[in-house]
């Protein structure tokens, strides 16, 4: 909804205004008729802040973007030793680092589930 179509639905033309009347009336007016508080318009819930029913666990971002889930659901990560210092290792030795691979321990898979969210 355009701001001014917004503002038009809120507010009344300005001729319905006597000249000795102010727009707070109107405004509490209206919200009484429509059952809201003043915050409502401001889109705050009940007067205190806006709150969520339920708590939204995110999940760890730095995780998510080295661990993915594979299509049997165990989770692959990418192994270390390959961005630099290169040039003394062997060709064999680059390329076996650049393959991902699995998590082994049970227990750390399972914590690194918990952090991705999967």
């Amino acid at each position: 909804m355009m701001f001014s179509a917004m503002l038009r639905s809120v507010l009344p033309p300005l001729r319905s205004f006597a000249p000795g009347s102010s727009l707070g009336g109107f405004l509490k007016s209206s919200m009484a008729m429509r059952n809201e508080s003043p915050l409502s318009l401001m889109g705050w819930a009940n007067g205190i802040g806006a709150f969520r029913e339920k708590a939204c666990l995110s999940k760890n971002k730095s995780a998510s973007k080295r661990f993915i889930v594979r299509g049997k659901g165990r989770i692959r990560r990418g192994k270390g030793g390959r961005s630099h210092n290169t040039g003394h290792k062997g060709r064999k030795r680059i390329n076996r680092l650049a393959a991902s691979t699995g998590i082994k321990e049970k227990a750390i898979e399972e914590r690194m589930r918990v952090l991705i969210r999967a």
